[in-house]
């Protein structure tokens, strides 16, 4: 684990500590009381949910509720931090907002862009880095992953740019695509001069700029002929969409209705608000936008990621929503904002310590507000609202139930294909074969370690190492995975497809057979006393109260093992662990 040296200790405790007293000031003045300091138990729990997206095993738990050492939150902290599963959750964050996808058409195929994102954030690369690179990246998402951020929305360059101005700047400009803004400043055309520095961007590739694999066929069989002609031609469509720049202007729309400027006169770029970046004279329009909408100069770039990670550690932002903010909007507490924008710069941008000085904080680890929160009103962060899990977050912690270590268990290349018709795009059909089954052969030993973890079909891997998305029917996206098509649209709302999917789905089945992590625990226990123990530790993070272990030895004397079973079950669906307290 990396190590965090003494002088970011004291830098991180004088940032959270300042923190606390302008939370503490705010709401003394308000009058509101804070809410009371949160417990080892739920600070366990709650610490690896934010931080990694599961719950501890059962322990992890038991380990550091016993353990005596003066600082342990601010050692686990720093350990989950600059553990694997802090870039898979972090991973699922970013690809419900940038709504991450292997292809975004039949045509485009940009998984390679999930594995950059997943590799910088591993890397810690700093954000406003990881922008600026898939704001400018051009190419091919197998030479360039970066550039799946701009094929994401292929064919549909002014609602890509809508949708980045939303994510990036939290702003939204998508109404003045058609007519002034009703409800903002934003004017038409002022939207179409944005606009206008990727005007010249193109997305699908002349014949000479991309792979074209040699489609004569190495058979005389008829239909393999056939079904390898039409492997060949899918692969050669998906080597033909890529980012590249042109000299091509945008033009106002034949329909432009204003005054300030004429249907179908080119369109001179300008940017929204602030100064433009000093760049040499012939630095490309592309340029120049990326490092205007990434600038520390840029009002609201480092405020919109200020307040998406102080949400993703509260439940709410210092503004709600996230990205509508207008000239007119104002943070709950101002000078605590002021302080916040200041250390993300000072930081250089820099997530995870940012996030760790956030979790260092007293106000974070006090007991969440239960009460349903106005956000027409402002909140002043008594401590986090209550939430309940994501979809990631459900799946991800039953995982740990069933499997060891489930962060071992990357998704395997399962397109070596492209891979190969990349290093040489002038392959026959034979020789593709055959530079395929190098790959195949390659990757067999980690492939196989990864089946053996496939329970009736369902592949036992962490969210972030599934396909994205997952088809309508799967255990995630019956819990509100977003399909992606829409910024920030998964669910966390229940519904009765879930109980049934956690009663009787596959997932809950695995879990009470024999191997599974928690039946291996409870076998291991001496007593039915301890079972219901090692139980309760698993899945609650907590012993039993006495009432809910009388209860529980009725139905397992009734019942039996399957009464073990069904106390499981119950557990699974309480509010109590469904939720982050």
């Amino acid at each position: 684990m990396k190590q965090v040296k003494a002088d970011q200790i004291h830098k991180v405790r004088e940032s959270a500590d300042r923190i606390d007293a302008m939370i503490d000031a705010k709401l003394e003045a308000e009058g509101i009381e804070a809410n009371p300091d949160l417990d080892d138990t739920r600070f366990v729990r709650r610490a690896y949910l934010d931080i990694t997206g599961q719950i501890p095993t059962g322990r992890d738990y038991y380990y550091f509720i016993k353990s005596n050492v003066a600082n342990k939150r601010q050692i686990l902290i720093d350990y989950l931090l600059n553990s694997v599963g802090y870039s898979s959750h972090m991973f699922n964050y970013w690809a419900d907002i940038w709504r991450i996808v292997d292809k975004s058409s039949n045509n485009t195929y940009i998984r390679p862009w999930s594995d950059w994102v997943k590799r910088n954030l591993r890397q810690n690369k700093p954000y406003d880095l990881m922008v600026r690179e898939m704001l400018m990246a051009d190419g091919q998402v197998f030479e360039n992953p970066a550039v799946g951020y701009r094929l994401r929305d292929v064919g549909m360059p002014l609602d890509h740019l809508n949708n980045t101005i939303r994510v990036f700047l939290g702003t939204r400009i998508g109404c003045a695509q058609c007519h002034d803004h009703p409800f903002d400043k934003w004017t038409q055309k002022e939207f179409y001069q944005l606009a206008a520095f990727e005007g010249g961007m193109r997305t699908q590739l002349p014949r000479k700029q991309y792979a074209q694999p040699n489609l004569k066929a190495a058979t005389t069989d008829v239909g393999e002929r056939s079904r390898e002609a039409n492997r060949m031609r899918q692969i050669e469509r998906w080597n033909r969409y890529g980012v590249m720049e042109t000299s091509s202007r945008l033009k106002f729309p034949h329909d432009y209705s204003y005054s300030d400027a004429k249907p179908n006169e080119i369109v001179l770029p300008e940017i929204l608000f602030g100064n433009k970046p000093q760049l040499p004279e012939n630095a490309p329009r592309r340029q120049v936008y990326a490092h205007w909408m990434t600038s520390r100069q840029n009002p609201r770039f480092t405020r919109t990621i200020v307040n998406r990670l102080w949400k993703r550690a509260f439940g709410i932002g210092l503004f709600e929503p996230v990205d509508d903010m207008t000239d007119y909007t104002k943070a709950s507490n101002p000078e605590l904002e002021t302080f916040l924008i200041g250390e993300m710069k000072r930081l250089n941008y820099d997530m995870k310590e940012f996030l760790r000085i956030i979790y260092n904080t007293r106000a974070y680890q006090r007991q969440v507000t239960y009460d349903d929160i106005d956000l027409s009103k402002p909140y002043h962060f008594q401590g986090p609202i209550l939430r309940r899990m994501t979809a990631e977050q459900v799946w991800d912690s039953v995982l740990v139930l069933t499997v060891n270590s489930s962060d071992k268990y990357l998704r395997p290349n399962d397109n070596p294909f492209l891979t190969a018709v990349q290093a040489d795009p002038g392959l026959s059909v034979s020789e593709l074969k055959a530079k395929v089954a190098e790959y195949d052969a390659a990757d067999k030993a980690k492939r196989d370690h990864n089946r053996r973890h496939t329970y009736k079909g369902l592949v036992l891997r962490r969210a972030s190492e599934l396909p994205q998305p997952l088809p309508a029917g799967h255990f995630l996206r019956q819990f509100g995975q977003s399909d992606r098509e829409i910024i920030e649209d998964g669910s966390t709302e229940g519904t009765v497809p879930q109980l049934l999917a956690l009663f009787n789905g596959p997932i809950t089945h695995i879990m009470l057979e024999a191997g599974s992590v928690v039946h291996r625990e409870v076998m291991g226990a001496k007593t039915p006393n301890d079972q219901l123990s090692v139980v309760f530790l698993s899945i609650l993070g907590r012993m039993p109260t006495r009432d809910e272990r009388l209860a529980c030895q009725r139905e397992i004397n009734e019942y039996g093992p399957p009464g073990m079973g069904n106390v499981i079950w119950a557990l699974l669906n309480t509010r109590e662990f469904l939720f982050v307290q």
